[in-house]
């Protein structure tokens, strides 16, 4: 699991980082500015980013919420307890994790392990909506070259389906470039 910390200093993020990797599956990079994580947020691919507010640039709520709008990383701030009523709503509503400091091994081990199963949830989600979105498109251009076939080439619906299929069969070509295929060809009657 990739792991980015952003520390207000090198001692902390020193802590920090060793504390983490005694989780074992874990490598570590910290950088000490809310600017320097975020051009590593968009730089590269972090399954979890954890906040250690405040940071010396700014309190690092702002990096938070942008970490989790811009990117898929999973995000867990660690703050004094005292400041969890405050920001604690805020951070839940983005689904942002945090942890009270002074930080509790276990605390800190479980919440990084629900973030990471969170992010790879929000990944399988992500793949499923693409796979979905794909066939849309591909039932969109379907639609259209039966539409330019039943125009065109005076098709009934039926035969123009089942023409796209057979080219598709034929040819070892996927619907979709069935389609594509066929609309080039028609359109140029």
């Amino acid at each position: 699991m990739r792991v980015l910390t952003v520390c207000a200093g090198e001692k902390s993020a020193e802590t920090l980082s060793s504390l983490i990797k005694e989780q074992g599956d874990c490598s570590v990079t910290s950088c000490l500015s809310a600017a320097a994580g975020r051009r590593m947020v968009l730089d590269e691919d972090w399954d979890v980013t954890i906040v250690n507010y405040p940071l010396s640039d700014e309190p690092g709520i702002d990096l938070a919420h942008m970490v989790t709008s811009s990117t898929d990383s999973a995000v867990i701030v660690i703050l004094k307890e005292e400041l969890i009523p405050i920001f604690g709503r805020d951070l839940e509503e983005d689904g942002i994790l945090y942890v009270s400091k002074p930080i509790l091994r276990p605390v800190l081990f479980q919440t990084i392990r629900l973030a990471a199963t969170i992010r790879e949830r929000l990944r399988s989600k992500d793949r499923e909506i693409k796979r979905l979105e794909g066939k849309v498109e591909e039932a969109r251009i379907v639609g259209r070259a039966k539409c330019l076939l039943i125009e065109k080439g005076g098709f009934r619906e039926e035969t123009a389906h089942h023409l796209i299929e057979k080219t598709a069969m034929d040819r070892r070509i996927s619907l979709r470039d069935s389609a594509v295929l066929l609309m080039k060809k028609y359109k140029e009657l």
